[in-house]
């Protein structure tokens, strides 16, 4: 099968060959030699991929080069493929302009027709045929052979990218990259879809790169393995891995043959360092974005951590404020960076509320912002209820930064400057001081762009948070790196002031290992750890929220109540209790979504404003798509891939629900969930704003609370200021 094949024009000539010899090859450019059917031997070069060993049809022009000489300028090429049945059936049953052809009709026609000339020859002459022994109907077949002669160039070339189980659109993005080389970039290594396709990763690329007969120790294959152990751990919170180890989780993720696979393995990642695909800075090896972003933020806060901009007028009546919390007020008015920290019912939030009052009575301009948009909102609200109306926004809208560059709107060209310390930055709009809140969510990547935006001769910067809650979901530990080793001046709040309440009361309590019991005559904390089976706690939730809530707190089961949980997985997990909160709620379900559902996103989509963990309902459903109101953002239509981004909310992760507040909290905490300890315990006990109820037994609930594991990631921040790791790519075997 031979894809794209070329034909001569214009006096162009056409020469078919295997590729005897390749001098260089890239992406983009290759130049070698080709033998000929006839025997004879050509020098070529042309803007394509060419392997030796590839059997092609090239088409282009003679040309004479004063230091190659004679040779032939390739403007076009195909390639002779494989046959693939279950790639042509895939292309099919996936082009758009095939209208009416699903994944039965397309494997009929493949069984019947074969591959190659054969179908091509039924689709274009012989319709009849097809229809009367496939039972197909002509308008379907009518439709098929217009789209099949108009896409003729490209048939092919999809129906061997379709092996790869790539959409249309997927295969739309290679093409765009690649031209037709695509097929000799991915028969020489097909790694390289990893970096082309977003969702690709290592082991669904390795699984199809191993079913085409491509070697366990292809050098793509070591790199691409060697990146995913960076990633795997990334992806853990981990911003580095020691060398020896990397080598190690390379080993056995790669099952090499050879006895030196070690070795083969180091000597792939010492190619990768040359090439500055990894990163080493002599005691850790990192993916090099992750290693400068914390090398940047590390210099930032060395620089300014002690600062101090001009003094500002002191504040006459403190007297509201307990001991600890005016050591907080004052220093966040006399330092350029400082960091305000304090568990539930400590008052860290009321500090703020009076530093962002007392900041605009100096006429400063202040700006408010926080990691999600409910995290922003529910600061904001706090704010107004202090006689402050002042706009909180994300950090990214704050920015106007979508996750890759500044879309700054303020200004009509962003002016990129660089910083002191070497940092390429577009700053902020002219602030005085910005309040970031929720830092515990505040990621490694996040805080680089953050402290890029800032100019330190001019602002100043407040950072709010609980250290005692999970760290952020993505790489990092900032706030209790920064705490823990002195990066900036710091206030830790820990007394829990008289007017917290019973829920931040007993909230606070889980930080001492504590399960405080159902308050009397009050609904702010309820336990029920009575059960002993996954099974009954699920017909407790029932019955709990759909009947009990509504009836005697008066929450809405769906706006104003939130499942935790501490797993997707498993009868209490995520998954399983969403399906059970939509099906009590409505029924038996066409599709993905009723309207009415809760969701939440759970990536970052720039274009459409919505970021990972926003909440929102399902408020219609039409032509396919779904609309879908969400909290802070509006209403967003979705389908599609984007479609794939938005699951339930009844039931969340703590991780999930972080940075987000709700006024009724149901958590679930069963023996079952061995891992739960005292930080994902006190995490999602305090998304309650006025009611909180454990559900689960009493061991899996004391468990959790005695479970004081200490959160440990490995992070530049923390390593730098102790480091007792081993250094370079060094295997310990």
């Amino acid at each position: 099968m031979s894809i794209s094949a070329p034909t001569a024009t214009d006096c162009a000539q056409v020469i078919r060959g295997m590729v005897h010899r390749a001098f260089y090859n890239s992406p983009s450019f290759s130049a070698g030699i080709i033998r000929t059917d006839d025997g004879d031997f050509v020098k070529f070069r042309g803007k394509f991929y060419a392997a030796e060993g590839d059997v092609v049809a090239v088409v282009g022009h003679w040309t004479k080069d004063r230091k190659y000489g004679r040779q032939f300028d390739v403007e076009g090429l195909s390639y002779d493929l494989p046959e693939s049945a279950d790639g042509l059936s895939a292309y099919m049953a996936s082009h758009p302009a095939f209208e009416g052809v699903g994944p039965a009709t397309a494997e009929k026609l493949v069984e019947y027709a074969g591959t190659g000339k054969a179908l091509d020859d039924l689709i274009r002459n012989r319709l009849g045929e097809l229809h009367a022994r496939l039972r197909i109907p002509m308008s379907t077949l009518t439709t098929l052979h217009d789209a099949w002669i108009a896409n003729a160039a490209e048939n092919e070339i999809r129906s061997y990218l379709a092996q790869f189980g790539l959409t249309h659109h997927q295969m739309n993005v290679l093409l765009e990259t690649f031209g037709n080389a695509v097929v000799g970039v991915l028969r020489n290594d097909p790694y390289v879809l990893i970096k082309a396709i977003k969702g690709y990763g290592f082991k669904r690329v390795d699984k199809i790169a191993r079913q085409m007969g491509t070697p366990k120790d292809h050098p793509g294959r070591l790199a691409a393995g060697i990146v995913y152990c960076l990633k795997e751990a990334l992806d853990s919170g981990h911003t580095w891995t020691a060398g020896c180890d990397l080598l190690q989780q390379a080993n056995e993720l790669l099952l090499l043959d050879g006895m030196d696979s070690m070795e083969a393995i180091r000597r792939a990642a010492e190619g990768l360092l040359e090439q500055g695909q990894i990163a080493c800075d002599g005691k850790a090896v990192a993916l090099p974005a992750i290693l400068d972003a914390e090398r940047y933020i590390h210099d930032r806060l060395d620089l300014h951590g002690e600062d101090a901009l001009r003094q500002l007028p002191p504040i006459a009546d403190v007297s509201d404020l307990t001991p600890a919390q005016v050591e907080a007020f004052e220093m966040a008015m006399r330092n350029v960076i400082s960091v305000i920290s304090g568990g539930a019912g400590t008052g860290k939030t009321f500090v703020v509320a009076r530093l962002a009052l007392a900041f605009k009575d100096l006429g400063m301009r202040v700006a408010l912002c926080a990691p999600t948009g409910k995290a922003a909102k529910r600061i904001e609200e706090v704010m107004r209820e202090h006689g402050l109306d002042l706009e909180a926004k994300t950090i990214h809208r704050l920015l106007e930064y979508n996750g890759q560059v500044f879309r700054r709107e303020s200004l009509s060209e962003p002016v990129m400057e660089t910083d002191e310390v070497g940092g390429e930055v577009v700053r902020l709009p002219a602030y005085d001081a910005v309040i970031v809140d929720e830092m515990s969510m505040v990621d490694v990547p996040l805080m680089r762009v953050l402290l890029s935006a800032i100019d330190f001769s001019k602002t100043r910067l407040v950072l709010v948070g609980d250290h005692n809650q999970l760290p952020p979901v993505g790489p990092g530990n900032v706030l209790r790196d920064v705490i823990h080793h002195n990066l900036a001046p710091t206030t830790v709040l820990t007394q829990v002031v008289r007017q917290a309440g019973v829920l931040k009361t007993s909230s606070s309590a889980v930080l001492d290992g504590t399960v405080a019991p159902t308050a009397v005559n009050d609904p702010g904390w309820v336990v029920v750890d009575c059960f002993k089976e996954a099974t009954e706690i699920q017909v407790h939730l029932r019955d709990l929220i759909v009947k009990q809530i509504p009836e005697r707190l008066g929450y809405d089961p769906v706006r104003q109540v939130q499942i935790v949980t501490p797993m997707h997985s498993g009868p209490l997990g995520t998954k399983a209790l969403n399906e059970m909160m939509q099906f009590l709620f409505h029924g038996k379900v066409e599709g993905r979504f009723a309207i009415g559902d809760k969701v939440i996103q759970t990536s970052n989509d720039y274009d459409m404003g919505v970021m990972n963990g926003t909440v929102g309902y399902v408020v219609d459903f039409a032509g396919g798509e779904y609309f879908v109101d969400f909290e802070g953002v509006g209403c967003r239509q979705l389908g599609g891939e984007r479609l794939q981004k938005v699951n339930l909310a009844y039931a969340l992760t703590a991780h999930k629900a972080q940075g987000s507040e709700f006024p009724c909290v149901v958590v679930v905490c069963h023996k079952s969930h061995f891992f739960a300890d005292r930080n994902w315990l006190y995490t999602a006990v305090t998304r309650a704003s006025k009611t909180c109820i454990l559900v689960g037994d009493r061991w899996g609930l004391r468990h959790a609370a005695s479970k004081n594991n200490t959160i440990k990631r490995r992070t530049f921040l923390s390593l730098w200021a102790s480091p007792t790791v081993p250094t370079g790519l060094q295997s310990s075997a």
